[in-house]
């Protein structure tokens, strides 16, 4: 599966999101501002959706325009799939929607921003591991409201493009670049993002660039990594990968180095991969059995007929038996987000073992949504 995350125009209709993808939206919001990992301040673009942003500034005199008043409002909107090319699995996009009025020398850009999340990729249609697949949905959100928060950032800061739209000529587009479609900073701070989780979770994330002069009229095979580098991982290691602006690609093991194929989409621009590596985890648990009143307690916690204090004792119990390992030794858990109630169920139901329940708990705690 190839995983873009892009900025693509949409002019349909407004339609709301659905009741899932507000769901989706609400949970990875409230995950991702509570994460502990660095990340770029997006707080601008987050509470547009909650009041608009209002930015003035005036222009030089001589300027076409003596001042500029800009109103940015972002919604959730439904995914659409008309929007996304073909040949791409999208997780979700930003979009910019600006008017502009001019009236007594003043220009009024009225922006209506909508960001979508596709819900299919979300909600892990493609089986990867679930511990990869929760960090690749933060990364998702956090690339979308990347490319807000970089274009208010423009909008208050840039002398550059203030000075631009003071001179913006009736009829003429406003300057979108700075949202950063071309992803030249967003791929450098999402990378960021996720290897620090990734590390977190106990595995590595490589990445490797490949531009066109590497390439045979696009096409290419080339190496990526070599297990000597990473001493932790080895025969037991599991590989996942994602790509941008690279189809057609595979990827393949000879002894200790592994190689990626494919061609570039666009062989004017270089493209890139994201190497996730994680060692296998063993069928069998090395813990002892979990009580069965531990497993009773999550599946009435995960319907909403037990309080989150009875959940707390199973994530003590946990801690306590060394199942999983608490931050800093303390056995404290007072911010267990309700969208894992969705894990649990899952857990109780038998829907995923021991192991993966276990896994999932232990990321909360390695990443600090559970404290």
């Amino acid at each position: 599966m190839i995983l873009i995350l892009n900025v693509i125009p949409a002019y349909a209709l407004y339609e709301p999101p659905t009741i899932e993808e507000k769901t989706i939206f609400d949970q990875l919001l409230t995950q991702f501002e509570t994460v502990d990992a660095p990340k770029k301040d997006v707080s601008d673009v987050i509470g547009t959706f909650q009041k608009p942003m209002v930015n003035t500034f005036s222009c030089n005199f001589g300027d076409t325009n003596n001042q500029i008043i800009t109103i940015v409002k972002t919604k959730l909107v439904k995914f659409d799939e008309n929007t996304a090319h073909q040949d791409l699995v999208t997780g979700g996009s930003y979009t910019w929607h600006c008017s502009e009025t001019m009236q007594d020398g003043k220009l009024f850009l009225d922006c209506n921003n909508e960001l979508r999340l596709n819900p299919k990729v979300i909600s892990n249609n493609t089986q990867i591991d679930p511990q990869l697949h929760d960090i690749e949905n933060l990364v998702i959100l956090y690339h979308e409201l990347l490319h807000g928060q970089l274009m208010i950032d423009a909008i208050t800061n840039s002398s550059l493009w203030q000075q631009e739209t003071c001179n913006l000529q009736p009829g003429k587009d406003i300057d979108y670049s700075f949202a950063d479609p071309d992803h030249k900073i967003i791929n450098y701070l999402q990378t960021q993002f996720a290897s620090d989780l990734v590390n977190k979770a106990g595995g590595k994330m490589i990445t490797k660039e490949i531009s066109s002069d590497e390439t045979n009229n696009g096409s290419f095979t080339i190496k990526v990594l070599s297990f000597s580098d990473y001493p932790s991982f080895g025969n037991n290691t599991k590989i996942t990968f994602r790509t941008n602006n690279i189809s057609e690609n595979s990827f393949f093991q000879v002894k200790n180095d592994v190689f990626l194929s494919g061609y570039l989409k666009n062989s004017t621009k270089s493209g890139i991969a994201w190497f996730y590596l994680f060692n296998e985890k063993t069928q069998n648990a090395t813990y002892g059995p979990i009580p069965t009143w531990a497993k009773q307690t999550a599946g009435l916690w995960s319907n909403g007929n037990a309080h989150d204090e009875d959940f707390y004792a199973v994530i003590d119990y946990l801690a306590g038996h060394n199942i999983v390992k608490s931050n800093n030794g303390k056995n404290t858990f007072s911010t267990m987000p309700h969208w894992f109630q969705k894990n649990a169920h899952l857990w109780v139901t038998n829907e995923i073992d021991d192991n993966t329940f276990v896994d999932s708990v232990q990321y909360l705690i390695s990443t600090g949504i559970v404290s």
